[in-house]
């Protein structure tokens, strides 16, 4: 048996496994948060993320990564890093019943900073790999292959 006549279920792809798809990375995946309600998340890492934290000041990035920020300088710092490249937009989310408005990033930001569990979601999900799979080539507008809210 050659290289090109092997099933598919018997090798290991690479692309398959460790592919991610760009588009997905930069604009986002929507992640499903209980029946109706959902998050469009970046990934992490994406180049647009990684661009904006190199324009931050040195002299800022340099405090904040040394750990010489206070608790309250550094969940400002995460929730507006957060609100501008990483969470992209919402929809069907309530606080205390009310509707929350349209997403801007400064929404983005206040919720953000007020739910401390919700701001490590939306850091969990941007770090999940596999939600930027190649799979996932129409990410934005669509479902992603498998929930991050259950």
């Amino acid at each position: 048996m050659t290289d090109d006549t092997k099933e598919e279920e018997s090798f290991f792809d690479l692309s398959d496994e460790f592919g991610s798809s760009e588009k997905a990375s930069v604009e986002g995946v929507w992640i499903q948060l209980g029946e109706k309600a959902r998050i469009l998340v970046a990934r992490l890492a994406n180049p647009a993320a990684q661009k904006a934290y190199k324009k931050i000041p040195k002299a800022v990035r340099k405090l904040h990564e040394s750990g010489n920020t206070s608790n309250k300088q550094m969940t400002e710092f995460l929730c507006r890093f957060l609100a501008s490249q990483i969470l992209k937009d919402w929809e069907d989310m309530f606080d205390k019943g009310k509707a929350l408005p349209a997403y801007t990033e400064e929404h983005g930001f206040a919720f953000l900073t007020k739910y401390r569990r919700f701001r490590d979601r939306v850091w969990e999900l941007a770090d999940d790999e596999d939600l930027f799979n190649v799979e996932v080539e129409e990410a934005v507008g669509n479902s992603p292959k498998r929930s991050g809210g259950t």
